[in-house]
């Protein structure tokens, strides 16, 4: 078992997935699709949380890895699926991982990784800001950590906040939109710097 402990930032399979460890930045690509590689057509199973998911080798499970990556034609497909064979049923890892890396984003995380599995998890020993869903798949911030935490107006402010009629909103854990923040943010067209460490905790009405 190998395990990885620093800062992640992710964008997409399609740029450098690093972690910042003590002794240098790793691009957990290679560890991801090194491994898909290794289990495709083995029986596997994925297990996953609000701030975790693990997928490895289960020889009790009816699902089957399908993995496969194009680098032909000038560009890169990927898919990635716990299929069953001659049924219908799949589950999409090539959605489940990228959200959850988007909701451990810019966070210390653990990367476990042998060869028959990987799983990720936030590093515990990290205090970080937490939030709540309030709307959607939107978080409300107050007044006080849109200047404090979102940093707002300043060099570092967040990237995944955003304001609208509902006031100023965190959208990392929002998929769809946290995914076209981060695509601006590696185009560099937005005025935001910082990928954001707040961890999404569960949900409250009316917040």
């Amino acid at each position: 078992m190998t395990t990885i402990k620093g800062k992640l930032t992710f964008i997409s399979f399609w740029h450098p997935i690093n972690i910042e460890t003590e002794d240098g930045d790793v691009d957990l690509r290679i560890q991801i699709f090194g491994l898909f590689e290794d289990l495709n057509g083995q029986n596997c199973s994925m297990t996953y949380g609000m701030n975790n998911i693990s997928i490895g080798t289960d020889i009790d499970s009816k699902y089957v890895m399908k993995f496969l990556r194009d680098t032909e034609n000038g560009g890169e497909t990927i898919l990635i699926i716990l299929d069953v064979p001659d049924e219908f049923g799949m589950q999409n890892i090539g959605a489940y991982l990228p959200d959850t890396l988007q909701r451990l984003n810019g966070m210390q995380v653990i990367v476990e990784v042998d060869d028959d599995s990987i799983s990720f998890r936030h590093d515990e020993d990290e205090i970080v800001n937490e939030v709540n869903y309030t709307h959607n798949n939107s978080c409300r911030i107050s007044e006080e950590d849109i200047k404090t935490i979102c940093k707002i107006g300043q060099e570092d402010c967040c990237i995944f906040l955003t304001a609208g009629g509902n006031g100023f909103n965190c959208e990392k854990f929002n998929a769809g939109m946290a995914r076209l923040l981060l695509d601006r943010h590696a185009e560099g067209t937005m005025n935001a710097s910082r990928i954001g460490n707040c961890k999404i905790i569960g949900r409250v009405k009316n917040g």
